[in-house]
């Protein structure tokens, strides 16, 4: 059935479920608007070491100065739960708009303390993604795609550090200034805001508020929406997610990854200050990290919908970041190659997206076990938690690091965020879904069958 489309810049909910061909667009579309969206957020770490000599900051306050942004990102977050009430795609295409006009002030800055509040301002609006951008990507995405769907969204950060570190390294000689790299940045997420504003839908309230587990479900779907009182179930939508499954799983994931909070942060800078790597080199070398995280995302996001299990996943994700964790610390004070660091760096890049694809898939499982209609909710408490563990571990990185140059401080801090990754593990259990594959496939069977789809196993 096609798809039902508003003219206007503002209504742009589908009273029917898209066609596969507009499913897939507006999935690219939330995807491509995250990675922009993270791209511009992501500026800073890849030229920190130019902002800090040029704005004359120390470690302490560059490390500050991403602990308020973070902060701002998770009183950010709450707005983005409203989006279970007011919509996902305004909140993604007007924060496109936004978020590109303050990027392009922070290239125009002369001051530290312009720059510092411009930045503040970035850091808010990725909070209001961070939630939206998930919430629309699970809702075009029935449950045995679903993490395929999430690899393809954790494009969007992974992406957009990728653009950051990829278009320095290969356009810092040219024009030498760190500017350069705001500039770019704004005039890619004003293309992109261009396309979203005339493109990008969602779904409606009652379409939205289901579980949908293949597509063979659609008109299924559209009939049961038609006796939804969406206003009745979005009733108290923080007590109905103050749920331990959600507030325990938000930590643990968040600790799992401290290691991917410093790297986003401080690797470039952390290559460049242990290592001796010029800063295009460490860029470059940074680039691989996330050159491999992202195809990994989608194939293990693609193995574990085949497969039906998600927990699995998570701890073999687990076990494997933290071995390369334990080789990767014990390079300091050494002469390691480029070809093994870029090895690390890979492995890192694929370890850790096996762990947070699959945990991506089962925590919006788990938020729609609760109530599916307020998924954006949920998502909203992981990302205050996110970001309250982000700025926790930023306080405690600069305590324990003290600074760049302290091979014994970053040695500490690695060990902290296997500390992390430790802590993670019991909270796979509070995860929605089964451990073995022929339980997930005789449960889905069993579902067909009572909603008289046949017993044939698909993918949605």
């Amino acid at each position: 059935m096609s798809s039902t489309r508003s003219s206007s810049f503002w209504q742009r909910s589908l009273e029917h479920y898209p066609s596969n061909s507009n499913r897939i667009w507006y999935l690219a579309l939330s995807v491509i608007a995250t990675i922009v969206l993270y791209y511009q957020s992501y500026v800073l770490p890849s030229v920190a070491p130019l902002v800090l000599t040029n704005f004359h900051l120390t470690l302490q306050q560059y490390s500050y100065s991403l602990l308020l942004a973070n902060l701002l990102g998770a009183v950010a977050s709450i707005f983005g739960g409203f989006s279970d009430r007011l919509g996902r795609a305004n909140l993604v295409i007007y924060g496109l708009l936004v978020s590109s006009v303050i990027t392009f002030a922070i290239s125009l800055t002369s001051s530290a303390p312009a720059f510092l509040i411009l930045y503040w301002l970035l850091g808010f609006i990725e909070g209001i993604i961070l939630v939206a951008t998930p919430a629309l990507v699970r809702d075009f995405s029935p449950r045995l795609g679903r993490a395929m769907a999430m690899g393809f969204w954790t494009v969007g950060p992974v992406g957009g550090s990728v653009l950051a570190t990829t278009v320095l390294s290969q356009t810092i000689h040219l024009y030498g200034t760190w500017q350069s790299q705001y500039v770019i940045a704004a005039i890619s997420g004003l293309v992109v805001f261009v396309v979203c504003l005339f493109a990008l839908r969602e779904l409606s309230p009652a379409l939205r508020a289901q579980i949908m587990t293949t597509l063979r479900e659609r008109e299924l779907l559209e009939a049961r929406a038609r006796g939804i009182d969406t206003h009745e179930i979005q009733r108290h939508p923080w007590r109905q997610m103050a749920s331990p499954r959600v507030i325990i799983s938000s930590i643990g994931i968040s600790l799992f990854l401290l290691l991917y909070f410093a790297a986003v942060g401080f690797f470039p800078t952390y290559l460049n200050a242990i290592f001796g790597y010029s800063l295009a080199d460490a860029n470059g070398l940074m680039s691989i990290f996330w050159l491999v995280n992202v195809p990994a995302a989608v194939i293990i996001g693609l193995i574990s919908d085949r497969l039906g299990v998600r927990k699995p996943l998570m701890l073999i994700g687990t076990a494997a970041t933290i071995i390369v964790t334990i080789i990767f610390i014990a390079q300091i004070g050494q002469h390691p190659s480029n070809g093994l660091m870029a090895t690390l760096l890979g492995l890192f890049g694929l370890t850790i997206a096996t762990a947070y694809v699959t945990w991506m898939a089962g925590f919006t499982e788990t938020v729609e076990d609760i109530n599916p209609a307020l998924v954006a909710t949920g998502l909203a408490v992981w990302g205050f938690v996110l970001r309250l563990v982000v700025v926790l571990s930023t306080v405690g990185l600069t305590a324990v690091v003290g600074s760049f140059t302290s091979a014994s401080g970053w040695a500490a801090w690695w060990w902290v965020c296997i500390g992390g990754m430790v802590l993670f593990v019991p909270t796979v259990f509070m995860t929605a879904g089964y451990w073995r594959p022929a339980q997930a496939h005789a449960a889905q069977l069993e579902r067909e069958r009572a909603e008289g789809l046949g017993i044939e196993p698909t993918v949605g």
